[in-house]
Protein backbone atom coordinates (compact mmCIF):
# COMPACT_ATOMS: atom_id res chain seq x y z
CA UNK A 1 0.00 0.00 0.00
CA UNK A 2 1.58 3.53 -1.14
CA UNK A 3 2.26 5.36 2.52
CA UNK A 4 1.12 8.79 2.09
CA UNK A 5 1.45 11.66 4.80
CA UNK A 6 -1.62 13.77 5.39
CA UNK A 7 -1.86 16.87 7.70
CA UNK A 8 -4.15 17.11 10.44
CA UNK A 9 -4.56 20.54 12.67
CA UNK A 10 -1.17 20.62 13.33
CA UNK A 11 -0.15 17.01 13.29
CA UNK A 12 1.26 15.23 10.41
CA UNK A 13 -0.27 11.75 10.33
CA UNK A 14 2.32 9.42 7.64
CA UNK A 15 0.81 6.05 6.45
CA UNK A 16 -2.81 7.49 7.07
CA UNK A 17 -5.76 5.45 6.18
CA UNK A 18 -8.47 7.27 7.71
CA UNK A 19 -9.70 8.92 11.08
CA UNK A 20 -11.55 6.15 13.48
CA UNK A 21 -15.23 6.44 13.60
CA UNK A 22 -16.31 6.28 17.27
CA UNK A 23 -17.68 2.82 16.57
CA UNK A 24 -14.50 2.13 15.81
CA UNK A 25 -13.18 3.61 18.81
CA UNK A 26 -15.60 2.44 21.25
CA UNK A 27 -14.16 -1.33 21.04
CA UNK A 28 -10.30 -0.12 21.05
CA UNK A 29 -10.04 -0.01 25.09
CA UNK A 30 -12.20 -2.45 26.50
CA UNK A 31 -10.59 -5.85 27.48
CA UNK A 32 -13.22 -8.54 26.03
CA UNK A 33 -13.18 -6.23 22.75
CA UNK A 34 -12.63 -8.82 20.43
CA UNK A 35 -13.92 -11.33 17.93
CA UNK A 36 -12.21 -14.11 17.03
CA UNK A 37 -12.91 -17.12 14.49
CA UNK A 38 -10.90 -20.73 13.95
CA UNK A 39 -11.45 -22.80 11.12
CA UNK A 40 -10.88 -25.66 10.55
CA UNK A 41 -8.26 -27.19 7.76
CA UNK A 42 -8.05 -30.93 6.13
CA UNK A 43 -4.55 -31.02 4.59
CA UNK A 44 -1.07 -30.45 5.80
CA UNK A 45 -0.54 -26.41 5.92
CA UNK A 46 2.66 -24.98 4.98
CA UNK A 47 3.61 -22.69 7.78
CA UNK A 48 5.98 -20.71 5.30
CA UNK A 49 2.87 -20.48 2.14
CA UNK A 50 0.78 -19.23 4.99
CA UNK A 51 2.88 -16.82 6.09
CA UNK A 52 3.07 -15.29 2.64
CA UNK A 53 -0.93 -15.57 2.14
CA UNK A 54 -0.97 -13.57 5.29
CA UNK A 55 0.78 -11.02 4.08
CA UNK A 56 -0.63 -10.54 0.57
CA UNK A 57 -3.79 -10.19 2.48
CA UNK A 58 -2.57 -7.37 4.29
CA UNK A 59 -1.77 -5.34 1.05
CA UNK A 60 -5.10 -6.34 0.00
CA UNK A 61 -6.81 -5.27 3.27
CA UNK A 62 -5.21 -2.23 4.96
CA UNK A 63 -6.89 -2.84 8.72
CA UNK A 64 -5.05 -5.81 9.26
CA UNK A 65 -1.58 -3.91 9.07
CA UNK A 66 -2.79 -0.52 10.90
CA UNK A 67 -1.72 1.53 14.46
CA UNK A 68 -3.89 4.31 16.02
CA UNK A 69 -2.07 7.40 16.08
CA UNK A 70 -3.63 10.33 18.31
CA UNK A 71 -3.09 13.65 17.55
CA UNK A 72 -3.14 17.05 19.63
CA UNK A 73 -6.57 17.14 19.78
CA UNK A 74 -6.84 13.52 20.95
CA UNK A 75 -8.27 12.54 17.69
CA UNK A 76 -7.52 8.64 16.43
CA UNK A 77 -6.11 7.90 12.84
CA UNK A 78 -5.97 4.47 11.77
CA UNK A 79 -2.08 5.07 9.63
CA UNK A 80 0.22 2.00 8.00
CA UNK A 81 3.01 3.54 9.17
CA UNK A 82 6.01 1.28 10.61
CA UNK A 83 3.75 -1.29 11.90
CA UNK A 84 5.24 -4.69 12.65
CA UNK A 85 4.81 -7.78 10.40
CA UNK A 86 1.72 -9.80 11.42
CA UNK A 87 1.84 -12.33 14.13
CA UNK A 88 1.61 -15.71 13.08
CA UNK A 89 1.94 -18.64 16.24
CA UNK A 90 2.48 -22.14 15.45
CA UNK A 91 1.53 -24.58 17.59
CA UNK A 92 1.25 -28.80 17.88
CA UNK A 93 -2.37 -29.62 17.42
CA UNK A 94 -2.80 -31.93 20.91
CA UNK A 95 -6.71 -32.24 20.76
CA UNK A 96 -9.91 -31.35 18.81
CA UNK A 97 -10.52 -28.27 20.77
CA UNK A 98 -7.61 -26.83 21.12
CA UNK A 99 -7.99 -24.14 18.94
CA UNK A 100 -10.49 -22.67 21.44
CA UNK A 101 -7.37 -23.10 24.16
CA UNK A 102 -5.47 -20.79 21.75
CA UNK A 103 -8.42 -18.33 21.89
CA UNK A 104 -8.46 -17.86 25.38
CA UNK A 105 -4.64 -17.45 25.45
CA UNK A 106 -5.00 -15.08 23.35
CA UNK A 107 -7.17 -13.10 25.26
CA UNK A 108 -4.99 -12.51 28.05
CA UNK A 109 -2.26 -10.63 26.02
CA UNK A 110 -3.25 -6.82 25.15
CA UNK A 111 -3.16 -5.19 21.85
CA UNK A 112 -0.84 -2.00 21.99
CA UNK A 113 -3.12 0.42 19.28
CA UNK A 114 0.17 2.69 19.00
CA UNK A 115 2.17 0.45 18.43
CA UNK A 116 -0.24 -2.45 16.35
CA UNK A 117 -1.18 -4.36 14.10
CA UNK A 118 -4.68 -4.88 15.66
CA UNK A 119 -4.60 -8.95 14.56
CA UNK A 120 -3.10 -11.68 15.70
CA UNK A 121 -3.20 -15.32 13.98
CA UNK A 122 -2.66 -18.74 15.40
CA UNK A 123 -2.25 -22.12 13.79
CA UNK A 124 -3.18 -25.31 15.20
CA UNK A 125 -1.51 -27.47 13.61
CA UNK A 126 -1.21 -31.05 12.71
CA UNK A 127 0.11 -32.86 9.18
CA UNK A 128 -4.14 -34.44 8.94
CA UNK A 129 -6.46 -31.60 10.44
CA UNK A 130 -4.95 -27.76 11.69
CA UNK A 131 -7.05 -24.84 12.91
CA UNK A 132 -6.41 -21.36 11.72
CA UNK A 133 -7.37 -18.96 14.66
CA UNK A 134 -7.58 -15.22 13.53
CA UNK A 135 -8.15 -13.02 16.76
CA UNK A 136 -9.04 -9.16 16.31
CA UNK A 137 -9.76 -6.45 18.09
CA UNK A 138 -12.88 -5.62 17.28
CA UNK A 139 -12.68 -1.88 15.93
CA UNK A 140 -11.05 -3.24 12.99
CA UNK A 141 -13.72 -5.76 12.29
CA UNK A 142 -16.61 -8.40 12.26
CA UNK A 143 -17.85 -11.73 12.08
CA UNK A 144 -18.23 -11.36 8.45
CA UNK A 145 -14.88 -9.68 7.83
CA UNK A 146 -13.21 -12.93 10.05
CA UNK A 147 -14.39 -14.88 7.33
CA UNK A 148 -13.78 -13.22 4.41
CA UNK A 149 -10.20 -13.04 5.22
CA UNK A 150 -10.03 -16.57 5.92
CA UNK A 151 -11.33 -17.18 2.26
CA UNK A 152 -9.00 -14.34 1.03
CA UNK A 153 -6.03 -16.11 3.24
CA UNK A 154 -6.49 -19.48 1.44
CA UNK A 155 -7.02 -18.34 -2.13
CA UNK A 156 -3.33 -16.53 -2.10
CA UNK A 157 -2.62 -19.63 -0.25
CA UNK A 158 -3.67 -21.74 -3.11
CA UNK A 159 -2.41 -18.93 -5.64
CA UNK A 160 0.46 -16.80 -4.42
CA UNK A 161 0.89 -15.21 -7.43
CA UNK A 162 -2.84 -13.85 -7.53
CA UNK A 163 -2.86 -9.81 -8.23
CA UNK A 164 -4.05 -8.05 -4.89
CA UNK A 165 -6.42 -4.88 -5.35
CA UNK A 166 -6.69 -2.85 -2.10
CA UNK A 167 -10.20 -2.40 -0.86
CA UNK A 168 -10.21 0.73 1.05
CA UNK A 169 -12.74 0.51 3.91
CA UNK A 170 -15.65 2.26 4.52
CA UNK A 171 -16.62 3.53 8.06
CA UNK A 172 -20.09 2.38 9.34
CA UNK A 173 -21.21 5.55 9.09
CA UNK A 174 -20.49 6.31 5.48
CA UNK A 175 -22.18 3.45 4.56
CA UNK A 176 -25.50 4.42 6.39
CA UNK A 177 -28.47 6.65 4.46
CA UNK A 178 -29.02 9.56 6.20
CA UNK A 179 -31.48 9.22 9.00
CA UNK A 180 -34.93 11.20 8.00
CA UNK A 181 -35.81 14.07 11.07
CA UNK A 182 -37.84 12.89 13.81
CA UNK A 183 -38.55 14.47 17.24
CA UNK A 184 -36.76 11.61 18.99
CA UNK A 185 -33.87 11.87 17.03
CA UNK A 186 -34.07 15.40 17.78
CA UNK A 187 -34.15 14.81 21.41
CA UNK A 188 -31.31 12.06 21.72
CA UNK A 189 -28.99 14.79 19.85
CA UNK A 190 -29.66 17.32 22.29
CA UNK A 191 -29.04 15.31 25.29
CA UNK A 192 -25.77 13.83 23.43
CA UNK A 193 -25.10 17.63 23.14
CA UNK A 194 -25.28 18.59 26.72
CA UNK A 195 -23.24 14.56 27.58
CA UNK A 196 -20.42 16.30 25.31
CA UNK A 197 -19.92 19.78 27.06
CA UNK A 198 -20.23 18.27 30.93
CA UNK A 199 -17.33 15.91 29.70
CA UNK A 200 -15.47 18.62 28.07
CA UNK A 201 -15.45 20.58 31.42
CA UNK A 202 -13.69 17.79 33.09
CA UNK A 203 -12.12 15.32 30.49
CA UNK A 204 -9.88 12.36 31.15
CA UNK A 205 -7.06 10.75 28.32
CA UNK A 206 -6.36 7.40 28.52
CA UNK A 207 -3.22 5.67 27.34
CA UNK A 208 -1.45 2.16 26.64
CA UNK A 209 -0.64 1.96 30.54
CA UNK A 210 -4.21 2.30 31.81
CA UNK A 211 -5.29 -0.45 29.69
CA UNK A 212 -2.77 -2.76 30.31
CA UNK A 213 -3.54 -2.36 34.01
CA UNK A 214 -6.86 -2.82 33.27
CA UNK A 215 -6.91 -5.93 30.80
CA UNK A 216 -4.40 -7.62 33.24
CA UNK A 217 -6.63 -6.94 36.48
CA UNK A 218 -9.62 -8.55 33.94
CA UNK A 219 -8.22 -11.61 32.32
CA UNK A 220 -6.42 -12.66 35.86
CA UNK A 221 -9.78 -12.52 37.04
CA UNK A 222 -11.99 -13.92 34.60
CA UNK A 223 -11.73 -16.47 31.93
CA UNK A 224 -13.50 -17.26 28.29
CA UNK A 225 -16.16 -20.15 28.12
CA UNK A 226 -18.58 -21.49 25.61
CA UNK A 227 -21.08 -24.25 24.84
CA UNK A 228 -20.80 -25.44 21.49
CA UNK A 229 -23.89 -26.69 19.16
CA UNK A 230 -22.47 -28.63 15.54
CA UNK A 231 -24.67 -29.46 13.18
CA UNK A 232 -23.46 -31.83 10.16
CA UNK A 233 -25.11 -31.44 6.63
CA UNK A 234 -27.76 -33.53 7.23
CA UNK A 235 -28.90 -31.74 10.77
CA UNK A 236 -28.78 -28.75 8.91
CA UNK A 237 -30.64 -29.39 6.01
CA UNK A 238 -33.35 -30.96 8.85
CA UNK A 239 -33.48 -27.75 10.43
CA UNK A 240 -33.24 -25.40 7.04
CA UNK A 241 -36.57 -27.65 5.96
CA UNK A 242 -38.26 -26.95 9.69
CA UNK A 243 -37.35 -23.38 9.14
CA UNK A 244 -38.82 -22.94 5.90
CA UNK A 245 -41.83 -24.80 6.71
CA UNK A 246 -42.77 -22.36 9.39
CA UNK A 247 -41.59 -19.20 7.41
CA UNK A 248 -38.43 -18.21 9.25
CA UNK A 249 -34.58 -17.96 9.22
CA UNK A 250 -32.44 -20.32 11.28
CA UNK A 251 -31.20 -16.79 13.12
CA UNK A 252 -34.91 -16.56 14.25
CA UNK A 253 -35.42 -19.48 15.32
CA UNK A 254 -32.31 -20.11 16.70
CA UNK A 255 -32.97 -16.80 19.01
CA UNK A 256 -36.60 -18.50 20.05
CA UNK A 257 -34.50 -21.66 20.99
CA UNK A 258 -32.39 -19.85 23.31
CA UNK A 259 -35.21 -17.65 24.93
CA UNK A 260 -37.39 -20.24 25.57
CA UNK A 261 -34.28 -22.55 26.62
CA UNK A 262 -33.04 -20.04 29.15
CA UNK A 263 -36.24 -19.09 30.14
CA UNK A 264 -37.02 -23.20 30.99
CA UNK A 265 -33.65 -23.11 32.89
CA UNK A 266 -33.24 -20.07 34.78
CA UNK A 267 -36.85 -18.42 34.74
CA UNK A 268 -37.48 -15.38 32.17
CA UNK A 269 -35.76 -12.45 31.88
CA UNK A 270 -36.42 -9.21 33.77
CA UNK A 271 -38.70 -6.78 31.97
CA UNK A 272 -35.35 -4.59 31.44
CA UNK A 273 -33.56 -7.42 30.05
CA UNK A 274 -36.22 -8.48 27.57
CA UNK A 275 -34.75 -6.86 24.29
CA UNK A 276 -32.85 -8.85 21.86
CA UNK A 277 -29.80 -7.35 19.13
CA UNK A 278 -29.61 -8.84 15.78
CA UNK A 279 -26.24 -8.09 14.17
CA UNK A 280 -26.17 -8.27 10.28
CA UNK A 281 -24.12 -7.37 7.94
CA UNK A 282 -24.51 -4.37 6.07
CA UNK A 283 -21.83 -5.45 2.91
CA UNK A 284 -25.16 -7.57 2.15
CA UNK A 285 -27.81 -4.59 1.86
CA UNK A 286 -26.34 -1.67 0.09
CA UNK A 287 -27.41 -0.18 -2.60
CA UNK A 288 -24.12 -0.10 -3.67
CA UNK A 289 -21.31 -2.76 -4.32
CA UNK A 290 -18.49 -1.99 -1.48
CA UNK A 291 -17.01 -5.47 -2.46
CA UNK A 292 -15.79 -8.32 0.28
CA UNK A 293 -14.16 -5.15 2.64
CA UNK A 294 -12.36 -6.17 5.28
CA UNK A 295 -13.95 -3.67 8.47
CA UNK A 296 -16.64 -2.97 11.10
CA UNK A 297 -19.26 -3.19 8.84
CA UNK A 298 -22.44 -4.86 11.40
CA UNK A 299 -25.51 -3.58 11.66
CA UNK A 300 -27.64 -4.60 14.67
CA UNK A 301 -31.24 -4.25 15.47
CA UNK A 302 -32.52 -3.89 18.94
CA UNK A 303 -36.52 -4.59 19.91
CA UNK A 304 -38.37 -5.34 22.73
CA UNK A 305 -39.42 -8.82 22.82
CA UNK A 306 -41.81 -11.12 25.65
CA UNK A 307 -41.45 -14.60 24.55
CA UNK A 308 -44.98 -16.47 24.85
CA UNK A 309 -44.44 -19.55 26.82
CA UNK A 310 -48.26 -20.03 25.91
CA UNK A 311 -46.89 -20.53 22.24
CA UNK A 312 -44.56 -22.75 20.37
CA UNK A 313 -40.92 -21.73 19.51
CA UNK A 314 -41.84 -21.51 15.73
CA UNK A 315 -44.73 -18.96 16.49
CA UNK A 316 -42.00 -17.10 18.92
CA UNK A 317 -39.85 -17.43 16.02
CA UNK A 318 -42.03 -16.06 13.02
CA UNK A 319 -42.73 -12.72 15.76
CA UNK A 320 -39.00 -12.47 15.65
CA UNK A 321 -38.75 -12.66 11.91
CA UNK A 322 -41.24 -10.22 11.48
CA UNK A 323 -39.84 -7.71 13.03
CA UNK A 324 -36.26 -8.41 12.12
CA UNK A 325 -36.67 -8.39 8.56
CA UNK A 326 -38.91 -4.97 9.10
CA UNK A 327 -36.17 -3.22 10.54
CA UNK A 328 -33.12 -4.66 8.50
CA UNK A 329 -34.98 -3.52 5.48
CA UNK A 330 -35.47 0.15 6.92
CA UNK A 331 -31.79 0.08 7.83
CA UNK A 332 -32.44 0.74 11.53
CA UNK A 333 -29.19 -0.13 13.62
CA UNK A 334 -28.38 0.83 16.82
CA UNK A 335 -24.54 2.86 16.74
CA UNK A 336 -26.26 5.67 14.53
CA UNK A 337 -25.98 8.45 17.34
CA UNK A 338 -22.37 7.62 18.36
CA UNK A 339 -20.92 9.62 16.21
CA UNK A 340 -22.38 12.65 17.79
CA UNK A 341 -20.61 12.12 20.72
CA UNK A 342 -17.05 13.36 21.70
CA UNK A 343 -14.35 10.44 20.43
CA UNK A 344 -12.66 10.59 24.03
CA UNK A 345 -16.02 10.30 25.51
CA UNK A 346 -16.41 7.17 23.53
CA UNK A 347 -13.07 6.24 24.75
CA UNK A 348 -14.58 6.76 28.30
CA UNK A 349 -16.74 4.34 27.77
CA UNK A 350 -14.95 1.58 26.83
CA UNK A 351 -13.55 1.79 30.50
CA UNK A 352 -16.43 2.65 32.45
CA UNK A 353 -18.46 -0.93 33.02
CA UNK A 354 -15.28 -2.48 34.70
CA UNK A 355 -15.09 0.46 37.42
CA UNK A 356 -18.23 -2.55 38.66
CA UNK A 357 -16.71 -5.28 37.51
CA UNK A 358 -12.68 -4.97 38.64
CA UNK A 359 -12.75 -2.14 40.65
CA UNK A 360 -8.92 -2.68 41.87
CA UNK A 361 -7.94 -2.14 38.68
CA UNK A 362 -8.31 1.45 38.86
CA UNK A 363 -6.40 2.46 41.63
CA UNK A 364 -2.86 0.44 39.68
CA UNK A 365 -2.50 4.41 38.11
CA UNK A 366 -3.01 8.05 38.95
CA UNK A 367 -5.82 8.66 35.71
CA UNK A 368 -7.49 5.32 36.30
CA UNK A 369 -8.10 6.31 39.80
CA UNK A 370 -8.82 10.06 39.33
CA UNK A 371 -11.49 8.93 36.73
CA UNK A 372 -13.20 6.26 38.94
CA UNK A 373 -13.35 8.26 42.21
CA UNK A 374 -14.82 11.92 40.16
CA UNK A 375 -17.83 11.78 41.44
CA UNK A 376 -18.66 14.32 38.63
CA UNK A 377 -17.48 12.34 36.53
CA UNK A 378 -20.73 12.23 33.15
CA UNK A 379 -18.94 9.57 31.37
CA UNK A 380 -19.87 7.03 34.62
CA UNK A 381 -23.34 8.29 34.78
CA UNK A 382 -24.10 7.70 31.08
CA UNK A 383 -22.27 4.20 31.03
CA UNK A 384 -24.72 3.31 33.81
CA UNK A 385 -27.68 4.33 31.90
CA UNK A 386 -26.55 2.10 28.81
CA UNK A 387 -25.80 -1.13 31.05
CA UNK A 388 -29.31 -0.84 32.32
CA UNK A 389 -30.50 -0.72 28.95
CA UNK A 390 -28.49 -3.57 27.58
CA UNK A 391 -30.11 -6.45 25.57
CA UNK A 392 -30.47 -9.60 27.04
CA UNK A 393 -30.15 -11.64 24.20
CA UNK A 394 -27.35 -11.30 21.45
CA UNK A 395 -27.32 -12.85 18.05
CA UNK A 396 -24.76 -13.01 15.31
CA UNK A 397 -25.40 -15.66 12.97
CA UNK A 398 -23.11 -14.92 10.22
CA UNK A 399 -25.38 -17.15 7.59
CA UNK A 400 -24.30 -19.75 5.01
CA UNK A 401 -21.14 -18.86 3.53
CA UNK A 402 -20.87 -19.63 -0.31
CA UNK A 403 -17.43 -20.34 -0.12
CA UNK A 404 -15.21 -22.63 -1.93
CA UNK A 405 -14.65 -25.76 -0.21
CA UNK A 406 -11.46 -26.36 -1.58
CA UNK A 407 -7.98 -24.77 -2.23
CA UNK A 408 -5.20 -25.94 -3.95
CA UNK A 409 -4.51 -28.92 -1.66
CA UNK A 410 -6.16 -28.04 1.26
CA UNK A 411 -10.23 -28.18 1.98
CA UNK A 412 -11.93 -25.78 4.21
CA UNK A 413 -14.39 -28.13 6.28
CA UNK A 414 -16.30 -25.69 9.03
CA UNK A 415 -15.60 -22.39 11.04
CA UNK A 416 -16.06 -21.66 14.46
CA UNK A 417 -17.16 -17.62 15.14
CA UNK A 418 -16.53 -16.78 18.65
CA UNK A 419 -17.87 -12.75 19.25
CA UNK A 420 -17.13 -10.64 22.24
CA UNK A 421 -18.42 -11.46 25.94
CA UNK A 422 -20.06 -9.33 28.19
CA UNK A 423 -21.08 -9.68 31.81
CA UNK A 424 -23.84 -7.66 31.16
CA UNK A 425 -25.71 -9.83 28.54
CA UNK A 426 -26.82 -13.40 29.94
CA UNK A 427 -26.92 -14.87 26.01
CA UNK A 428 -24.89 -14.06 23.47
CA UNK A 429 -25.16 -15.99 20.42
CA UNK A 430 -22.10 -16.60 17.19
CA UNK A 431 -23.17 -19.00 14.31
CA UNK A 432 -21.62 -19.56 11.10
CA UNK A 433 -22.81 -22.28 8.61
CA UNK A 434 -20.06 -24.08 5.79
CA UNK A 435 -20.25 -26.59 3.52
CA UNK A 436 -23.68 -27.57 4.88
CA UNK A 437 -22.32 -27.81 8.77
CA UNK A 438 -23.70 -25.32 10.94
CA UNK A 439 -22.53 -23.92 14.55
CA UNK A 440 -23.38 -22.16 16.94
CA UNK A 441 -21.14 -21.01 20.36
CA UNK A 442 -23.17 -20.00 23.56
CA UNK A 443 -20.72 -17.06 25.41
CA UNK A 444 -19.80 -16.35 28.76
CA UNK A 445 -17.20 -15.18 31.00
CA UNK A 446 -16.54 -16.93 34.38
CA UNK A 447 -14.30 -16.41 37.25
CA UNK A 448 -11.12 -18.36 37.00
CA UNK A 449 -10.58 -21.05 38.56
CA UNK A 450 -14.28 -21.92 38.25
CA UNK A 451 -14.38 -24.64 35.91
CA UNK A 452 -17.69 -26.35 36.10
CA UNK A 453 -19.71 -23.89 38.05
CA UNK A 454 -23.35 -23.39 38.45
CA UNK A 455 -22.73 -21.00 35.88
CA UNK A 456 -20.73 -23.51 33.32
CA UNK A 457 -23.44 -26.84 34.20
CA UNK A 458 -26.41 -23.61 33.49
CA UNK A 459 -25.08 -22.60 30.00
CA UNK A 460 -24.73 -26.66 28.75
CA UNK A 461 -28.49 -27.09 30.12
CA UNK A 462 -29.25 -24.21 28.00
CA UNK A 463 -27.30 -25.24 25.22
CA UNK A 464 -28.95 -28.79 25.71
CA UNK A 465 -32.72 -27.35 25.93
CA UNK A 466 -32.05 -25.30 22.93
CA UNK A 467 -31.26 -27.99 20.88
CA UNK A 468 -34.38 -30.66 21.93
CA UNK A 469 -36.47 -27.49 20.87
CA UNK A 470 -34.92 -27.48 17.49
CA UNK A 471 -35.64 -30.85 17.52
CA UNK A 472 -31.72 -32.53 17.79
CA UNK A 473 -32.47 -34.21 21.83
CA UNK A 474 -29.88 -36.47 21.00
CA UNK A 475 -27.25 -34.36 20.68
CA UNK A 476 -27.47 -33.32 24.14
CA UNK A 477 -24.40 -33.83 26.43
CA UNK A 478 -23.15 -32.92 29.82
CA UNK A 479 -20.02 -31.42 27.50
CA UNK A 480 -19.58 -27.80 26.56
CA UNK A 481 -17.80 -28.61 23.11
Amino acid sequence: MNQTKQKINDTEIPGCVRRLSNGERLWLWAPPACVSMAARIIGSVSEKDLMMAIKAVRRLHPLLGVKVIFDERHDAWFSTDNVPETALRIVPRRSENQWFEEIRYEHRIPFEPEIGPLIRFVLVSSPQVSELVVFANHGICDGDALTILIRDILVYYANPTKAAHVLQPPTFEECLPKDKFSLSGLITETFIKHYNRQWRKRPYYFNQTDFNELHKTYWDRMQYNIALIQLEPEETSVLAAKCRENGVTITSASTAAFLAAYRDILGPFPKERRLIAIAYDLRRHLKENIGDVFGLLAGAVQFKFNYNQNKSIWKNAQEIHRIIRKDVEGFKTMGRELSLFDPTLIDALGFCPFTQLVPEAFERTKNLSDFAHDTKNVALSLSQKIISGAPGTINTNLGRLNYSETYGDLSLDRMFFIPGSSKFVPLILGGVGLNGKLIFSLNYVEKVGNNGSPLDRDMIRIRNRALELLGFPEKANDRAM
